[in-house]
C-alpha cells in the first residue's frame, strides 16, 4: 500500500476512532485506539497490512491537543516516526 493512500485513509479514520466514546474521550491516544485504526484501515483497504507502516505514519496524523499514552509513545518512537506526508 502506497504511504499517500495511507495518508488520506489516516486523515478521514482518526477522527472517527477519536470520537469513538467507547474507546475514551478523545483526548489521549491509547493501544486501544491505534488498533482500533488499525483494524478500521485493514477494512478499508481490503487486507492487513503490517502495522509498521501504520506506526510511521501516524504521528504526522494525530492532532497537537491529542496526547499519548506511554506506552504508544514509546512504541511510535521506538519504531521511528515520520516517512508519511513527505
Amino acid at each position: 500500500m502506497s504511504t499517500i493512500y495511507l495518508d488520506s485513509l489516516l486523515d478521514r479514520l482518526l477522527p472517527q476512532v477519536l470520537a469513538d466514546p467507547d474507546l475514551g474521550d478523545g483526548r489521549v491516544f491509547t493501544r486501544l485506539h491505534f488498533r482500533h485504526l488499525w483494524a478500521l484501515s485493514c477494512l478499508h483497504v481490503g487486507e492487513c497490512y503490517d502495522e509498521e507502516l501504520l506506526v510511521t505514519c501516524l504521528p504526522d496524523h494525530l492532532p497537537p491537543q491529542v496526547a499519548t499514552t506511554s506506552e504508544t509513545s514509546d512504541e511510535l518512537s521506538r519504531r521511528g516516526a515520520g516517512l508519511c506526508k513527505s
